[in-house]
């Protein structure tokens, strides 16, 4: 198979040709591609430097299936004609999510969709992913009824600007901790990514306001995937996105009803056995999930399960997953592995 990596220097890029050689996906050609101003930069696969080169359409002509991790308006230039070509393009960027011809896959979740090889699929928001693998089962098992989701996004979600404003920013208000308690707004640093502090600091609002509805766009991304993936149309949902000082690994917190009663204990038997999660949920002995424990492997760790008061077919549960992972690269190597592996 010939294999193209667009977007390859970026951090989710770096990290699908990582996964491709992990497990071991039958790549014959690897076309590693990227802007003209990352072009020239080599990476290793499968103990070789390949070169990357500029990404044109005349680059992915034969090729079978395209990984892409580039921003939305990059990947309207030439998924289309790519696909229209032949190519499988696998897409980490917005542009396509909701088109009615792009399939949006998680495949622990909805490999049902792959089915007729559409020939743009779409890796769902990380955090709608991190979301679903932890709300899916209990959906096959007792019948989703509502969601409520608040996440806890750490700051790779913004890519590597996001990691170097968090470091500056710890750097500079070192030591100033005591002062932290009483602070000085106009003294308080204040980065381009963020646009308020987010060393210290908590940040509701990802992505642009709405002015309509008050959503950001971000919490708007994960009330129409939830639908799409999960093929419940009416389903009643709200969400809150708010940005936290965490570097890798995306966290949720869910508040899901059911058409009938569940209690703790099916649903932890029900996500002990679901793939893509891992139950981590004893709190007695210290054991319940987040973000740093989930920051560089496959899996959605789940725990947190109590039973909403008074409520017998509703649960509250939190999810992490790693962001750049499961959350993007790994979601997308595993697509194409349902498609041709």
């Amino acid at each position: 198979m010939r294999v193209a990596v667009v977007g390859a220097t970026g951090a989710v890029g770096r990290r699908m040709v990582r996964i491709l050689e992990e497990r071991s996906f039958p790549v014959e050609e690897l076309v590693l591609l990227a802007s003209e101003r990352s072009a020239g930069t080599r990476l290793r696969f499968r103990g070789e430097e390949h070169e990357v080169g500029v990404l044109s359409l005349e680059a992915l002509r034969g090729v079978d299936v395209a990984l892409s991790s580039c921003g939305s308006s990059v990947a309207r230039t030439w998924i289309p004609q790519a696909a229209a070509a032949g190519t499988t393009c696998i897409d980490n960027s917005s542009a396509f999510r909701m088109e009615p011809d792009a399939a949006l896959t998680i495949p622990e979740v909805n490999p049902e969709s792959l089915e007729g090889r559409p020939r743009i699929v779409c890796v769902p928001n990380c955090t709608i992913i991190t979301a679903l693998l932890a709300v899916a089962p209990l959906h096959r098992a007792a019948g989703l009824r509502s969601l409520i989701l608040s996440s806890y996004q750490s700051v790779s979600g913004a890519g590597q600007r996001g990691i170097v404003e968090l470091a500056e920013q710890i750097e500079k208000l070192h030591g100033m901790e005591e002062e932290l308690g009483s602070p000085d707004p106009s003294s308080l640093p204040v980065g381009e990514v963020f646009g308020k502090t987010i060393a210290y600091n908590v940040v509701a609002k990802i992505d642009r306001f709405d002015e309509q509805t008050g959503f950001t766009f971000e919490e708007i991304k994960m009330q129409r995937e939830a639908r799409k993936i999960l093929s419940l149309p009416d389903l009643e949902i709200a969400t809150t996105a708010v940005r936290v000082p965490v570097p890798v690994g995306h966290a949720v917190s869910i508040h899901a009803t059911f058409d009938r009663p569940i209690t703790v204990a099916e649903a932890r038997e029900v996500l002990a056995s679901a793939p893509g999660v891992q139950l981590r949920d004893d709190p007695a002995r210290g054991v319940y999930p987040s973000p740093l424990e989930a920051a560089g492997i496959d899996d959605a760790l789940v725990g947190r399960i109590r039973q909403v008061p008074g409520r017998d077919d509703a649960l509250l549960l939190f999810s992490c997953a790693d962001n750049l992972r499961k959350g993007a690269a790994l979601n997308a190597v595993q697509i194409a592995e349902h498609l041709f592996a």
